[in-house]
């Protein structure tokens, strides 16, 4: 049963997206100011979104990208999490989500990352795979952290840079992430699945009124980021539902039961299952695409506490990486 903080939420962003839609334009061929309101508004619920207590939130660069390293007092420094926002791989930034990694953070205990990677329409894909690699091999190369120490996490398109990241990594023999933590990632960027339809449309509140309006353009979901003469759908570095997850780090994935993505996390569940990797995959009844960004309500608490219970169980501190060193 949904809480009431829950049901308030709904109506609330049922009323901001359908505002949001109603600005829709084809990302290609937006106008400039247009879309820099759009990404000031998208950013705004971050900026004014309550955060905890005693929150530190520093500017940096890894790999030359802007970064939000965020913490609170309980945030342990030596268990990191990169976190890739979400927005469609055309809006988002560590603003829009930083009232969603502060609440992170704290109940994770993580001290979280968060690259202002490159956007489109003015910076097409592999531009966000190439950051998502820079920003990671940065965390070991300048930072001294250990792959062990640190977890990918990302919300929708961030969750699909997280996955592109981890599959190019391994594709390179390179070292990867002790985890990844997805939050109703976009796996499926051509919406291919079977909730991808007018009954979910007409259920998702937070992103149907949009993705009606893409369909009635007759567009792709994927136009902000990817040109069409790119768009593989067999390329697992762009579509991650295609991805071999063999000898992947452990996944776990949260997903709305009503969104249109749900189909991306019920596909990518069959491919880790297929793949024999370790995952743990839950559905939250009754509740929207990346609830999360709503972070007081009970459900969003409850999801971060097992997101933070999945990363324990896989991530470890610099004073157990050093023990280990000195037993071997």
């Amino acid at each position: 049963m949904l809480s009431d903080e829950a049901k308030k939420s709904i109506n609330k962003y049922k009323s901001y997206s359908g505002f949001i839609s109603s600005m829709y334009k084809n990302p290609n061929v937006m106008s400039k100011r247009r879309r820099f309101f759009f990404r000031w508004l998208i950013d705004l619920q971050g900026t004014i979104g309550p955060k905890v207590e005693g929150t530190i939130k520093e500017e940096i660069e890894l790999g030359g990208i802007k970064t939000l390293k965020v913490s609170t007092p309980k945030s342990d420094p030596t268990r990191i999490l990169l976190y890739y926002h979400g927005g469609a791989y055309s809006m988002g930034s560590p603003k829009s989500h930083f009232s969603l990694v502060s609440y992170l953070a704290d109940i994770t205990q993580t001290t979280v990352f968060v690259p202002d990677y490159r956007l489109g329409p003015e910076h097409k894909y592999p531009a966000q795979l190439e950051d998502g690699l820079k920003t990671f091999e940065a965390l070991i190369g300048d930072y001294g952290y250990s792959a062990d120490q640190i977890s990918m996490g990302g919300d929708s398109a961030g969750g699909n840079l997280a996955l592109i990241t981890m599959l190019k990594l391994k594709e390179e023999g390179k070292e990867l992430p002790n985890a990844l933590a997805l939050l109703s990632p976009w796996a499926d960027p051509a919406g291919t699945g079977d909730t991808y339809n007018l009954e979910m449309a007409d259920r998702d509140i937070l992103l149907g009124p949009m993705i009606k309006r893409v369909w009635e353009n007759n567009d792709h979901l994927y136009d902000g980021y990817l040109n069409e003469e790119d768009a593989d759908n067999d390329n697992p570095l762009i579509f991650p539902i295609k991805g071999n997850y063999e000898n992947s780090p452990p996944i776990m994935i949260q997903v709305g039961t009503e969104e249109l993505l749900l189909s991306d996390s019920r596909t990518l569940k069959d491919a880790l299952e297929r793949d024999n990797c370790i995952h743990e995959y839950y559905e939250w009844e009754g509740m929207y695409h990346v609830f999360h960004i709503d972070v007081t309500m009970p459900e969003t608490i409850s999801a971060f506490k097992q997101i933070g219970k999945f990363l324990e169980k896989y991530s470890s501190t610099k004073n157990e990486i050093q023990t280990e060193s000195n037993l071997d």
